[in-house]
């Protein structure tokens, strides 16, 4: 199995930012159809925390996906300077 190109890891990581723009807007209009009430306060606060929960998790796996990138760059790197 080859190792994902530059190209491949940009449209992962992109993806992955879309996605989570999109938690983000969706929390967002749930949160403004809630009725102003105690229920939809603490409905609200929940909302908003398992975005933040959600969008996290994205922000983790986009951190990995570049740090594995930066790596297989180096490698790349290294394989190229000991055949020269």
């Amino acid at each position: 199995m080859n190792a994902p190109t530059a190209h491949e890891f940009r449209a992962a990581v992109a993806v992955l930012n879309r996605l989570s723009r999109r938690i983000e807007n969706d929390a967002a209009e749930r949160v403004m159809r809630l009725p102003e009430s105690r229920y939809g306060d603490q409905h609200a606060i929940r909302i908003e925390a398992q975005t933040m929960e959600q969008t996290s998790r994205i922000s983790a796996v986009i951190a990995q996906l570049e740090s594995w990138r930066d790596e297989l760059q180096q490698q790349r790197r290294h394989r190229v300077t000991h055949r020269v």
